[in-house]
């Protein structure tokens, strides 16, 4: 069916929408058959499926295509069906993307978003996407550009190991001196500025509503580019003025070991500044200290826990004052909480995310980079305006939001980096190889492929630390994982085999060496532990992996009914039972009776139970326990019956018997009740004249017989099987615990019989070869009956 465009927007949505529903129902539809078993009935059926699942490929792969051609996302390329799900992040992405741009025009269409402490402006104009064709700037291993930390005062080194100590070398702002606050390698370095982090008292400001002061247009000026240090010294002094400035990074992973920070930006409110990371005097940067860690100017970032990170290891700078969007964002419980995202909502721009990623080594720095790095903080001081007024908007007395982000901002400013030590027994670390098969369905690796993966995991960043490059760019972790698995130990296996994708170039320059670690490590994976071993191992340490927790932390723990007796117990707390039985039973006396008894013995646990089912464990109740009811057969009589079940009258205050009254008594709660001889069958006429002596008794005479709700006598057969009925019924309602049911594959064994002096019979394969009656019905055979072999609808 052809959806036709009209002028009627809302007869074209319902167009689309039946179809859409109709499309929807067929497949479910063709989706119900047995499909594997037309295919093996029918080469016609098998060949037409083949056809239809090649077009569906190729129609994917064309809308994925379609969907990237204005972006710089490259989408995945699905060969098969298992193709889906090797690509499904990928094409998240994809979705992601349309998503955004979706939103996008949706306000732009209903005319922007307004703000309560803002009149609606017109919106800024919309920055132009580069074509297909502009370059993206990627990093890559193979480039031409050289490494600017050849050239840095403080030569790289890789292999140092021992704690990492900070590189500050003075500390202004201080409430504690340096050696002081900085540690030892005894005791471990710590973050100096910690205790000014924590006694910082952010200004009252921030708790006030104010209004928003605008951006200044960015055609309007340009960044100024600092690359000296003379220009550093220049840019000190205005930010020294500021009272807000706004901080952001560019890094570089895919070109070092532990990585880059290759650009600042700084932006007060009528200036930015971009600043060049990659000068052989950048430590000479840390004289920005005395305005990060000034109490008095407030820091403002985006999604900082890296940065704080980065700032250190790089370029020895602290953060006091911080005051993070991202968390005020989360606080908020914004739907998108990227700086993309938050650009959009206040600013109306739209950023250039194929630079995110870019290659911020070149230099001269392009003019699209210089734009998009400036773009990070030009809005950034309005947009902390904007988010201040919501925070402080949505706080109340007893959840002040903005507490909320600067406690969270806090902690990010005490983070303190630590050098990677690589643990080659249990891969732990942030860049073990733990980590990536935690995320990874790796359950199904035997010792070899599990040896492998180590063994080729450690060269790689042997590799790294060697070439000073990052691991990923030696070897992909796909790269790494299709290795594991498909164990190639020759060059013709290494570069053959198409599972393997594609090889990089450090893999062509070293393949001697990978394949003597695939060899190392496939020995040594045999005789060494498996999967399971290694993280059992390391369970208590693994719990700080977010992947490896299977547990919901916010789940309500599950209540287990331990047995019957916890069960009246925890009614007896609740009230509901003592309602049910009436305030002359004992505690003792109901879970003691419950307890044991003789006919089932002692209660053992039962299943594990998100919520007791209060109305079926009443009604089991009521089945086995004796209630006390007056009999009565003269309606005249009815006003002697207590109300309800638990007003249950005093023994001594029973009335007098009349004619057709008898009064049934409970028996004694000491007595155990126990079954007549099971093995001896009765006779009808005993079980009859076990009913006549139930019905028979005098008037007079007092029984021990369970009487309903109704006023029914019951026998003691009669009152064995309404108990049996209502605990089924009670059973019923539970669900079946499978976790400790006994194993129908793996039955627990049997105890082994009693030896004897007999000696076992030899074994005859033929004993019972005769012992049959008539042969099979030739009738029969050959002929399959009607209604044997339905599998499929037809």
């Amino acid at each position: 069916m052809a959806v036709q465009i009209t002028a009627d927007f809302k007869a074209y949505q319902e167009q689309i929408t039946s179809t859409l529903l109709s499309v929807t129902r067929n497949a479910s539809a063709v989706a119900n058959n047995d499909l594997s078993f037309h295919r093996s009935l029918s080469d016609k059926v098998s060949r037409s499926l083949d056809s239809q699942n090649a077009n569906f490929l190729r129609l994917t792969n064309k809308l994925l295509k379609a969907a990237t051609k204005e972006s710089s996302i490259k989408p995945p390329t699905i060969q098969d069906y298992d193709g889906v799900d090797d690509h499904w992040k990928g094409i998240v992405d994809v979705i992601d993307d349309l998503l955004e741009k979706a939103d996008a025009n949706l306000d732009d269409f209903n005319g922007g978003i307004t703000h309560s402490m803002t009149p609606p402006r017109p919106a800024t104009p919309e920055t132009p996407h580069p074509g297909p064709r502009m370059p993206a700037y990627r990093p890559s291993p193979y480039s031409s550009t050289p490494k600017p930390q050849a050239r840095f005062q403080r030569k790289v080194d890789n292999y140092e190991a021992g704690p990492w100590k900070p590189l500050l070398k003075s500390k202004p702002n201080s409430i504690i001196d340096l050696a002081a606050s900085l540690g030892s390698e005894d005791t471990g370095y710590h973050n100096p500025y910690t205790p000014e982090i924590q006694q910082y008292k952010y200004p009252a400001q921030l708790y006030e509503e104010a209004e928003p002061i605008e951006f200044e247009p960015p055609e309007n000026s340009q960044p100024t580019w600092v690359d000296t240090e003379a220009g550093v010294q220049a840019m000190l002094q205005e930010l020294s003025a500021a009272k807000e400035i706004a901080i952001d990074l560019e890094h570089n992973d895919k070109n070092s070991y532990v990585g880059l920070v290759s650009l600042m930006q700084i932006s007060t409110r009528s200036k930015d500044w971009v600043v060049d990371t990659l000068q052989p005097w950048r430590e000479n940067l840390q004289v920005l200290n005395s305005v990060f860690t000034n109490p008095t100017i407030l820091k403002v970032f985006h999604g900082s826990t890296s940065d704080m990170i980065w700032l250190q290891r790089d370029l020895g700078l602290y953060v006091v004052g911080l005051f993070d969007t991202y968390h005020a964002a989360s606080a908020l419980n914004y739907p998108q909480r990227s700086l993309a995202a938050l650009l959009r909502k206040f600013a109306h721009f739209e950023a250039q995310k194929q630079y995110q990623l870019a290659d911020w080594r070149v230099r001269p720095l392009p003019q699209e980079l210089l734009d998009y790095a400036r773009a990070d903080t030009h809005y950034l001081l309005y947009i902390y305006d904007n988010m201040r007024n919501e925070l402080v908007q949505a706080s109340t007395p007893d959840n002040n939001l903005v507490d909320y982000v600067l406690e969270h901002s806090k902690k990010e400013c005490l983070q303190v980096y630590e050098r990677h030590v690589y643990d080659r027994d249990n891969g732990l670390g942030s860049d073990g190889w733990m980590k990536l098969l935690l995320v990874r369905d790796t359950k199904k690796l035997d010792k070899a492929q599990f040896g492998i993966l180590r063994s080729l995991h450690e060269w790689r960043d042997q590799k790294a630390r060697e070439l000073d490059e990052g691991a990923v760019s030696i070897i992909s972790n796909n790269y790494l994982f299709n290795c594991a698995w498909v164990k190639p130990e020759t060059k013709a296996q290494l570069f053959g085999n198409r599972e393997l994708g594609r090889a990089s170039l450090y893999v062509e320059r070293h393949c001697d060496e990978i394949i003597d670690a695939i060899r190392r490590g496939k020995r040594e994976g045999l005789e060494g532990p498996s999967i399971d071993e290694v993280i059992e191992r390391n369970a208590d340490k693994l719990s700080t992996y977010r992947q490896f927790k299977h547990t919901n932390p916010k789940a309500k723990p599950q209540e287990v009914q331990q047995s019957v007796a916890a069960t009246m117990q925890k009614l007896l707390r609740n009230g509901e039972l003592r309602e049910a039985v009436g305030p002359d039973v004992s505690n003792e006396a109901l879970t003691g009776r419950i307890d044991s008894s003789f006919l089932w013995g002692g209660t053992s646990p039962s299943t594990v139970l998100t919520a007791l089912d209060s109305k079926a464990v009443n009604q089991a109740l009521r089945a086995v326990m004796p209630l006390h009811y007056l009999v009565n057969t003269n309606p005249a009589s009815n006003a002697a019956m207590p109300a309800t079940a638990g007003e249950i009258p005093d023994a001594t205050e029973l009335p007098q018997t009349e004619a057709g009254v008898r009064v049934v008594q409970e028996p004694d709660i000491d007595v155990p009740f126990t079954l007549r001889d099971r093995n001896r069958k009765r006779s009808a006429n005993e079980l009859e004249t076990e009913e006549d002596q139930i019905t028979t008794i005098p008037a007079d005479n007092s029984g021990q017989f369970a009487v309903t709700d109704e006023g029914k006598v019951m026998s003691s057969r009669e009152a064995r099987k309404a108990f049996k009925q209502a605990r089924k019924e009670a059973e019923a309602s539970q669900p079946f615990d499978y976790a400790n049911a006994q194993s129908m594959l793996h039955p627990a064994p049997q105890p082994e019989p009693l030896s004897t002096n007999t000696k076992p019979k030899p074994l005859n394969p033929f004993a019972k070869a005769l012992d049959t009656s008539t042969g099979a019905r030739r009738n029969r055979l050959g002929k399959e009956l009607p209604g044997k072999s339905h599998t499929f609808k037809s």
